[in-house]
Order: structure tokens, then C-alpha cells, then sequence
């Protein structure tokens, strides 16, 4: 009896460990009230956190990389860009979240606080010639294409998620090409990885 406890015991650690460790891996973002013309914001679990801070012609105005700490304080001074619209994205290995910041005319600033894109980025499983993509969390569908390094197309397809996860399985020919690209689009950003074969 004692050692079905014990064993009980040890199950329900490694499920709250296992738990614990998926969310570990992704980051949460909090904006402040804009005050005088500064976006505030704070980042938990900012474990290999990129930001950047774009106009929506997507041109760059700043990027840093924040390293891994697990609290981070930030503040942009926004007083000198002009009236547009302007995006803050967070990216980590494992999600990308994207929240919009609009100037008005008269240099009013207004950042929402719900990401107008938000989701896991996808991961890859790679044994031989079979890569395996996963995705968690994915409302409604994603645009997957391979290609090979000479844009050579070999899969274009759109596909909808099922129960919120995409799961694709692809047996890739080393003879047609030592490596592809696997671009995964979503809302206009594509997240490419090249998978090298030999």
C-alpha cells in the first residue's frame, strides 16, 4: 500500500512539474496607462525575449533583446514620432505577441492592451528526412509552404486547426535538395526554418 502511494505521489509531482515547465516557457505582457507620451509596460518570464517597435509601413524604430530575467520593467518615449499607427511585439523561441499603439494629431498615445496577435510559434520535431510540425492554442487556420533553397515549391497548403492544434507530418526527399524551408504565415507575419537534411 505504501509504495501505490508513494508512486502516486510521484506521478502527481512529474504531471505538476511537467505543467509547471510548459508554462514557464512563455512570456506575459502588461501595459500601463500611457503617461505623457511614454508606453510603460512589464514583462513576466522574460526568458529570451526580442521586442520591436515598428510603424505599420514596417519600418523599424527600435528593437532590443532583453535576455532572461524574469521581471522586466521597460518604457518607450513616444513624443517624437509622429501621428500613425505603431506596433510593440514581444517574441520568444516559443510565442509571439504583437499590441497596437496609435499617436493621434495631436500626439495623443493610445495602446491597447489586448495583442491584436498573439499565439505559440510553431515547433519542429526533426528525425531524418521526417519533420514533424506542431502548434498549440491556433484559432481558426495557418498558411504552411516548403520550399526547397532554389524556391523550388513543393507544399502550399491552408491548413484549419483541429481542437486549437495544428499537427503536420512531412516526409522530405534529401535527393531533391539538402535542406527546405518550412514558412508557416499567420495574420501576415511568416515564421521560416530551414531544416538541413544532410
Amino acid at each position: 500500500m505504501k509504495s501505490i502511494l508513494k508512486l502516486s505521489l510521484i506521478v502527481i509531482a512529474l504531471f505538476f512539474t511537467i505543467n509547471i515547465s510548459a508554462k514557464d516557457r512563455f512570456f506575459s505582457i502588461s501595459l500601463a496607462e500611457v503617461n505623457a507620451k511614454t508606453l510603460k509596460f512589464e514583462i513576466f518570464n522574460a526568458e529570451n525575449v526580442s521586442l520591436y517597435f515598428y510603424n505599420d509601413r514596417k519600418d523599424e524604430i527600435y528593437s532590443e533583446n532583453i535576455g532572461n530575467r524574469a521581471n522586466v520593467e521597460k518604457s518607450y518615449d513616444l513624443s517624437t514620432l509622429s501621428e500613425g499607427e505603431y506596433f510593440l511585439v514581444a517574441e520568444s523561441d516559443f510565442r509571439i505577441e504583437k499590441y497596437k499603439v496609435t499617436i493621434d494629431k495631436d500626439g495623443n498615445v493610445k495602446a491597447g492592451k489586448t495583442p491584436v496577435l498573439a499565439f505559440n510559434k510553431p515547433e519542429y520535431t526533426i528525425e531524418n528526412n521526417i519533420v514533424k510540425l506542431h502548434m498549440n492554442n491556433v484559432e481558426d487556420s495557418i498558411n504552411v509552404s516548403i520550399s526547397d533553397l532554389a524556391n523550388n515549391e513543393y507544399y502550399n497548403q491552408t491548413v484549419k486547426a483541429k481542437n486549437g492544434e495544428i499537427n503536420l507530418k512531412f516526409d522530405l526527399n534529401a535527393n531533391n535538395s539538402p535542406a527546405y524551408v518550412i514558412s508557416v504565415a499567420k495574420d501576415g507575419d511568416v515564421f521560416n526554418r530551414l531544416i538541413n537534411l544532410k
